[in-house]
């Protein structure tokens, strides 16, 4: 198993985004709950609020950088609307979700890496989101129109448009671009979600 996991492999930012995040990733997933056999519509919507609060900046960030730096070669995906439609299907008021909290200590984003490291992570979601949305038909109900539409994203178009950023992101190291600084900025995205879900919420920590 060690042979196979170094190597040629190793050249692939992709493979070592995903084995240098596996851990950050899999503690925010256990942290989150989707896949407990337990949830239902309450707790989901507790997380879907914990989305929107970190999606809303954080999204804003990327949007800016993005402006700064030259042509990404594809065009950016803001799915923070996709939450707050979900939101308001399953009953919160507008006035609700205005009064929803942002997240302020979110991954500092001042770079090609910053910047990259951080859409592995959010474009990685849309991944997982395929893997969600049948379960939460079968468990919760729930499809794109009736509450599910951030998970079920660009549906059939999520896969081909992460291929397009995986090249892009195996690419960007013969460009000049740190490695390191595009993992550490992944890690970081992965922590500050996880520290924004730990947030006590209603005089209660968040925990499913």
């Amino acid at each position: 198993m060690a042979v196979i996991d170094s190597g040629l492999k190793d050249t692939s930012l992709r493979q070592r985004l995903k084995r240098e995040t596996a851990a950050v990733h899999q503690d925010l997933e256990a942290q989150l709950g989707l896949l407990d056999p337990g949830l239902d519509v309450p707790r989901y919507l507790r997380v879907l609020e914990i989305f929107y609060g970190f999606y809303v900046p954080v999204e804003s960030d990327v949007t800016r950088l993005a402006a700064a730096e030259l042509a990404l070669g594809f065009p950016l995906r803001t799915r923070a609307g996709l939450i707050e439609r979900d939101l308001l299907t399953l009953g919160l008021s507008p006035a609700d979700l205005a009064a929803l909290p942002l997240c302020s200590d979110r991954p500092k984003l001042s770079c090609l890496e910053d910047l990259a490291g951080c859409l592995y992570v959010l474009e990685g979601a849309c991944l997982g989101g395929q893997v969600l949305c049948p379960l939460l038909h079968r468990r919760l109900g729930l499809a794109k129109e009736s509450g599910a539409a951030f998970f079920a994203g660009d549906e059939e178009w999520t896969l081909p448009r992460w291929t397009v950023i995986v090249a892009w992101l195996d690419g960007l190291p013969r460009t000049g671009a740190s490695t390191a600084k595009i993992i550490s900025a992944a890690k970081a995205t992965f922590d500050a979600f996880a520290r924004w879900a730990a947030v006590p919420r209603g005089g209660l920590p968040w925990s499913i």
